[in-house]
């Protein structure tokens, strides 16, 4: 085998070696999603009228914690949605951006609003009357936002979080949670 040959196979040998090197670490890289969780959940002027309207103005601090080591998480656009139930929105806040490093903590702050939002479903209006009467509103809080994952300025997928809190118990008496609440999270 002359000079050129060797070269040659030399050359090859560090490029397989290398695609095999990058392959396991691509492999082996997986990002971790963040944890979230609602400290504090409030309602101030809250009404559900006696024609199955709601208006309430919500105040929602939404926790996150990146628990990857590596990458910083760079929020790009945060909705943060209130819902009774499933099925009725009661209103939404579009936040952001945002940037979390690896191992730090982020608090949201949002004030959905309610502004004379129709509660059509005949059981979901007996559960609103029963709460209200209770002095405790169940809503769910979601979560949704449209993330990258970075490391050190190399750039990574970009990911949509799903962001699910339920079931966030406000007081009606003192307007505010007693408790966190923890969420699931999905990513895609």
């Amino acid at each position: 085998m002359g000079k050129s040959g060797t070269i040659t196979c030399a050359a090859t040998t560090f490029i397989i070696l290398g695609g095999i090197a990058l392959l396991i670490a691509w492999l082996a890289d997986k990002m971790k999603s963040p944890t979230f969780s609602i400290d504090q959940a409030a309602v101030s002027g809250y009404n559900f009228s006696t024609t199955n309207y709601v208006n309430a103005t919500f105040t929602v601090v939404v926790h996150s914690h990146n628990r990857d080591p590596k990458y910083k998480i760079i929020y790009h656009v945060v909705a943060v949605s209130m819902y009774h139930t499933n099925d009725y929105a009661l209103g939404y806040e579009t936040l952001g951006p945002y940037t979390q490093d690896h191992g730090d903590d982020l608090l949201f702050s949002a004030r959905p609003v309610s502004q004379n939002v129709p509660i059509s479903d005949p059981d979901v209006v007996k559960a609103m009357r029963n709460e209200t009467k209770a002095g405790e509103l169940r809503v769910q809080v979601r979560v949704r936002a449209s993330v990258r994952y970075e490391v050190k300025g190399w750039k990574h997928k970009h990911f949509t979080l799903k962001v699910i809190c339920s079931p966030v118990v406000i007081n009606l008496t003192s307007g505010k949670t007693n408790q966190s609440t923890n969420c699931d999270v999905d990513r895609f």
